[in-house]
């Protein structure tokens, strides 16, 4: 919850830049909607029960959940307005995650128009 706090807090940063937030999970909408007002988050948590988007990432971590089910790796991606990923934070530590910072300055880095 801590990454979505993060962004959060950049909001503005990151608005200013042009650039909309969504978080993707694997949990029910009720689940997301119920972080999003725990964390007091001013952005959708969208839910991917299907795995689409994962997999449109390439993001699945088959058998990765708690009871062997398919989960996606924790990541941040940076999708400019054709689709294109323009950026990518991938681990399989669902606890290392990428710095509000990193993601400015991932978006600063690219070239204009992106």
């Amino acid at each position: 919850m801590t990454e979505l706090q993060g962004l959060q807090l950049s909001i503005d940063a990151l608005r200013k830049r042009g650039c909309a937030i969504a978080g993707v999970v694997v949990d029910p909408p009720e689940a997301n909607a119920e972080l999003a007002r725990q964390a007091k988050l001013d952005y959708p948590i969208l839910s991917d029960a299907s795995l689409r988007a994962v997999d449109a990432y390439g993001l699945r971590h088959a058998g990765g959940g708690p009871d062997g089910q398919d989960i996606a790796h924790s990541a941040s991606v940076l999708v400019d307005g054709a689709g294109i990923v323009r950026w990518k934070f991938v681990t399989r530590n669902f606890r290392v995650r990428p710095n509000p910072t990193d993601v400015l300055a991932a978006i600063d880095a690219l070239p204009p128009g992106s």
